[in-house]
């Protein structure tokens, strides 16, 4: 019996190797695979040219953990869990663990759009006693462009934070240089503010918040550039594991040299709050 199923004149329905719903998009522009769970953009390339965002050959795709690389959706929060959500919930939030509902899939001259949707449950309000709407549109064009709105459709406000967690696939590190993150960061790896100075280059293990990024962010790569654009965020994190990635477990040991986070993201503790019937969208354009 075939596992798929047409969507439009570009896009079809089909399962990862783990048995997980799959979108997989061909139009004029790329290729590209999302995964309903966890509402993941798995890989992006447009044709004739390397791909884009970087996928573990590692990557568990049957749903039993979160999926390494492409874009997972850390939500409601970023990170371990802020002490208003209480301890024990899971790093990164539930978005990304979650099963999302397929809404629809439309073709037109820019590329072809997927809309996806995440309603609070009986599972999610045990881990975040919220009632929400998270809405994800996807445009698969010349670009990857990704918007997350959250709205609040409870009776109270609610509290938020977030990350649009994109992998970049690269050539080698020795090869990188990145523009546009501005001077502040905190390194989370030492625990210190610390200040930007120049491009920076991928020599080290980092996991850095940078909190005064300028509107795109440029990654050079050999003889190509990634740009990664933010929108209604308030800071951009950057992270790769180097020879950390040796001890995760669905990373191959050299894994770290091809791959590069650099992720539009909402990371202040404040985070953003929503009054009922608010909604709040952050995005992010990668080309």
């Amino acid at each position: 019996m075939s596992t798929e199923r047409s969507l439009t004149r570009h896009a079809i329905l089909t399962q990862t190797s783990g048995g997980l719903p799959l979108i997989k998009v061909s139009n004029d522009f790329a290729e590209c695979e999302v995964s309903l769970f966890g509402a993941h953009v798995l890989t992006y390339r447009r044709h004739g040219e390397a791909p884009l965002l970087w996928l573990s050959e590692c990557a568990v795709l049957d749903g039993s953990k979160p999926i390494r690389g492409g874009i997972p959706l850390c939500w409601p929060w970023f990170g371990a869990a802020p002490a208003r959500v209480g301890a024990g919930k899971p790093a990164h939030g539930f978005a990304r663990t979650t099963m999302w509902q397929l809404d629809g899939v439309s073709d037109a001259a820019d590329g072809t759009l997927i809309h996806l949707s995440l309603r609070d449950n009986d599972a999610s309000r045990v881990v975040w006693d919220h009632a929400f709407e998270l809405e994800l549109d996807i445009l698969v064009g010349a670009e990857l462009s990704l918007v997350l709105t959250t709205r609040n459709t409870g009776s109270l406000p609610l509290t938020y934070n977030g990350a649009l967690h994109t992998y970049l696939h690269i050539g080698s590190p020795e090869q990188v240089s990145v523009v546009g993150l501005g001077e502040p960061y905190f390194d989370k790896l030492s625990n210190q503010p610390a200040r930007q100075e120049g491009p920076l280059h991928l020599d080290q293990a980092m996991d850095r918040i940078y909190s005064a990024p300028d509107a795109v962010v440029k990654v050079r790569d050999a003889e190509r550039q990634i740009e990664v654009m933010g929108g209604n965020h308030d800071s951009v994190v950057v992270w790769n594991p180097w020879q950390g990635a040796a001890a995760i477990a669905d990373m191959s040991a050299e894994g770290y040299r091809t791959m590069l986070c650099v992720e539009a993201a909402i990371t202040a503790d404040a985070g953003v709050t929503l009054a009922p019937d608010e909604e709040h969208s952050l995005s992010t354009v990668i080309g």
